[in-house]
């Protein structure tokens, strides 16, 4: 039979071969077909983890798999960052990462367990105002009379942070080496446990996300003297800003999701237009400015440019200070 073997057509072939060509590109299973962990470097019930557990509630709808939010603390927080540095870069391996992880803490080890060039940006979630707090019976009314104590009593006080390397602690030496005052360092793992010392008079000021702070706040367990924002909040119109008092001290923590430097493009770039779709509405940013965040939707270029900016210019304050991991 001219024109075909075996019966099947020369056109048949080649239909066929294209077919078989494009096959293995529709049998990859679509992302995600299976959960998705999101490493929080902090311990539990504190700001980065709420926020771990906000984002992990937001996209399980979309993304059809649930994130599994696992607490690794330690390290400045690269120790949980160092797992994830070291994970298939395949999207099923996340990790909450603030200011300190991808900018303060690696120019404070030598060497780092974790460094930025391991990762890439996914999202930004946004800026956290931080509490600058102290314990209730602390006779200060302000940062200028916080600072005007540490003077007149050298080494006397004590400030708490939720470990070494945190923007909470970065600030506060920032203000001793610029005033020339001291006050002695007790980092926890955690905010937590720091202000259940700060309270019952342990420690004496510290800086805290202010969704840990407004509740002992309202309750008058703690007072508050300055906020590190770039604005006063709207609870507390009557804290002033750390930079009305330093202008110079203009420190601002983030808090961002990144994943292994080698995750696929496509999925880095799927998971920014989710997390940006899931905040940037009302209810969304309302959630988050309850929590003291403001949104702020970055695209994955202009979020892996901040990293590289504040890597330099906060790793550049850290060595100035000479701080040093403990």
């Amino acid at each position: 039979m001219k024109g075909t073997l075996t019966g099947i057509t020369r056109r048949d072939l080649v239909l066929g071969g294209a077919a078989a060509m494009a096959a293995p590109a529709f049998a990859q299973p679509a992302y995600p077909d299976r959960p998705i962990k999101l490493l929080v470097p902090f311990p539990a019930g504190a700001l980065t983890d709420n926020l771990g557990r906000m984002v992990a509630e937001r996209l399980r709808p979309v993304l059809g798999q649930p994130l599994v939010v696992e607490n690794r603390p330690g390290a400045g927080t690269l120790l949980g960052a160092s797992m994830i540095a070291k994970a298939p870069p395949d999207g099923y391996n996340l990790m909450v990462a603030t200011s300190t992880t991808l900018a303060i803490s690696p120019a404070m080890y030598s060497p780092p367990p974790a460094v930025p060039a391991d990762f890439i940006g996914v999202a930004m979630i946004g800026v956290v105002s931080l509490l600058l707090v102290t314990r209730a019976d602390l006779k200060v009314a302000n940062l200028g009379e916080l600072v005007n104590e540490m003077r007149a009593h050298p080494a006397k006080l004590n400030f708490g942070s939720p470990g070494v390397g945190t923007m909470h602690h970065l600030i506060i030496e920032m203000i001793k080496t610029q005033e020339k005052v001291q006050a002695t360092h007790v980092p926890y793992q955690g905010s937590m446990a720091a202000l259940s010392d700060l309270m019952t008079g342990r420690i004496d000021f510290m800086f805290l996300d202010a969704v840990a702070a407004l509740p002992q706040l309202q309750a008058g367990k703690i007072n508050a003297i300055a906020v590190a924002a770039s604005r006063r909040m709207p609870a507390l119109p009557n804290v002033p800003t750390v930079a009305e008092t330093f202008p110079q001290i203009d420190l601002q923590a983030w808090q961002s999701i990144a994943a292994p430097k080698a995750t696929p493009v496509a999925i880095v770039q799927r998971l920014n237009a989710e997390i940006n779709k899931a905040f940037d509405t009302p209810d969304g940013r309302a959630a988050l400015q309850k929590v003291g965040v403001d949104f702020v939707p970055l695209t994955v270029q202009q979020m892996n440019e901040l990293i590289a900016k504040d890597e330099k210019r906060l790793g550049d304050l850290v060595r100035a200070a000479g701080l040093k991991a403990s």
